[in-house]
């Protein structure tokens, strides 16, 4: 089957569409399978093969308490079309359907070639603007999918206000061979003990909270350090924050290829971010036996799954978010069965697993 996946998120940007639109080609092709990847320019191109195709320009802009991208440019939609044509491709699966601007444009290329199109909606939002006031044309769109995917339930509750189709639950997966547990956490090796923070510096990823938990920890901790993985347009307002612990904060920046040595070797991974739909880098710590101190959020309620893995605080604030990395810190013991059930359930979500599930979607379509 020859396959086109598209998204306006993909290397050099960092996040959870990139990571699910790389490892998803990579299986689907380690099952023989021919898999292109469409997204924009954005600069750097040192992770492309003839593999990935790139058409118009990508631009940031502010969304919903984050940071987006959209593509411009001239003929987007003829280009696509064109490009489908060539590498004759079977089926195009849309990463971020319903928003533009490749979410909108490569359905209408693919039709026009009369291609069955899979859509993978990746968000959770509380409400939309947008789609209350577009409803209407947005669903004679989505009424052309031959598939709709959500990567969780909340996923699909949040579409549901707004939009009517049947839905196929395919969660994000992850490389339990890349992400292992590896080094051991940094204190059972006579260490200071390692807080991590890994993700884009941006608002709704929560840095903030925990860096004004950082002084109460280390009322009682006073050698923890915490690791800041990561880096976007706001690091010099976090360093800002930082200062007043700023000789117990590493700013490490981008850590890409290294995440699984940076997961492995940190005591407790904490993810404070405000708003998720699924939690691609709660399941990353799990893989790697990483225990966790995570958002009580929508996104994180449905992967946690009873705590067994990490202990759910409320987000934003500061106190609770202290008093939990100190829980975990002073107990080994419940640390040692945190690391084992994260390892555990992380192996369901496995990318030869998940990549079968779209195969079977992309088989009842063509």
């Amino acid at each position: 089957m020859r396959i086109a996946l598209t998204t306006e998120f993909y290397y050099p940007h960092l996040g959870g569409v990139t990571e699910h639109v790389h490892n998803l080609a990579m299986a689907l092709r380690r099952l023989g399978h021919d898999v292109i990847i469409v997204t924009a320019n954005m600069g750097d191109t040192s992770h492309d093969d003839g593999n990935v195709h790139r058409i118009g320009r990508s631009r940031i802009i502010y969304s919903s308490g984050s940071f987006a991208r959209v593509t411009t440019g001239r003929g987007i939609t003829a280009r696509l079309t064109d490009l489908f044509r060539n590498e004759r491709i079977d089926v195009v699966h849309t990463h971020g359907p319903l928003t533009p601007t490749l979410g909108l444009a490569a359905p209408a290329a693919a039709q026009a070639r009369d291609l069955p199109v899979v859509g993978t909606f990746h968000s959770w939002f509380p409400s939309s603007a947008l789609y209350r006031i577009f409803r209407a044309p947005l669903q004679r769109r989505l009424d052309r999918y031959a598939a709709a995917i959500a990567v969780s339930q909340p996923v699909i509750d949040a579409h549901a206000r707004y939009f009517s189709t049947p839905w196929h639950i395919i969660p994000n997966g992850i490389d339990t061979d890349v992400f292992q547990p590896n080094g051991g956490p940094a204190s059972d090796r006579g260490e200071a003990p390692r807080l991590l923070f890994l993700g884009r510096l941006d608002p709704r990823n929560g840095l903030d909270t925990v860096l004004r938990a950082m002084p109460r920890i280390l009322e009682r901790q006073p050698t923890a350090r915490l690791i800041v993985a990561g880096d976007g347009p706001l690091r010099n307002v976090y360093t800002r924050l930082a200062r007043p612990v700023a000789s117990h904060v590493d700013f490490i920046g981008y850590v890409n290829g290294d995440r699984p040595h940076h997961y492995g070797t940190a005591d407790v991974y904490l993810c404070p971010t405000t708003k998720a739909s699924f939690g691609i880098t709660l399941l990353e710590a799990m893989a790697c036996g990483t225990p966790m101190v995570v958002s009580n959020i929508t996104g994180f309620r449905e992967l946690v799954d009873g705590g067994a893995e990490a202990l759910m605080v409320p987000k934003g604030d500061a106190d609770a978010w202290a008093d939990a990395a100190l829980e975990l810190l002073r107990d080994r013991g419940r640390r040692a069965r945190m690391a084992a059930a994260g390892r555990t359930k992380a192996l369901r979500f496995a990318w030869p697993i998940v990549a079968e599930r779209v195969l079977d979607v992309y088989r009842s379509v063509v």
